[in-house]
């Protein structure tokens, strides 16, 4: 999984929020966007370069968490259909939190939908993967890893018994 991200001309606000647009246009994962704005070891920004990049990537990250959001209130709201096209979204995006993945997980296994469940169990292990490889500071990442392999164990058994 790897992108080619252009490099941003002007790292004003206003230039990092169409830079990013053009990134995602161009089918690169919000979340992929979001850890290149806030990776400043190898670039030598000013301070409001710094904090441009802050608020874009806050904007990016925004749209996710309100998907989830969103995507937890229809979904008790009984439009799980709706919930699901959310939760993909983020999938799709890459985000690096377990909410919409397991979401997903549950109604796909509710659904008898294991391959799905499978696919996305699979895409979470591969970002914690990378997220462990890169020394995140995400204490859990290690634990929830585990728990999607375990879950991917479990679902490939319940398929191979239909």
């Amino acid at each position: 999984m790897t992108w080619v991200l252009t490099e941003p001309v002007k790292r004003t606000e206003k230039d990092l929020l169409q830079w990013a647009d053009e990134q995602i246009v161009n089918s690169v994962p919000r979340q992929v966007i979001w850890n290149y704005l806030l990776d400043w070891e190898n670039r030598k920004l000013s301070s409001e370069e710094k904090e441009a990049s802050m608020k874009v990537a806050s904007h990016l990250l925004d749209v996710m968490v309100d998907r989830n959001l969103n995507g937890k209130t229809i979904e008790t709201q009984g439009e799980v259909d709706k919930a699901i096209a959310l939760y993909e979204e983020n999938v799709s995006d890459l985000f690096e939190g377990d909410f919409p993945y397991d979401r997903l997980r549950i109604i796909y296994t509710k659904r008898k939908q294991l391959t799905e469940a499978i696919r996305v169990c699979r895409t979470f292990v591969k970002i914690t993967d990378i997220l462990i490889q890169k020394g995140s500071g995400r204490s859990d990442s290690n634990l929830k890893h585990d728990k999607f392999m375990s879950w991917i164990e479990k679902l490939e058994d319940q398929q191979r018994l239909m």
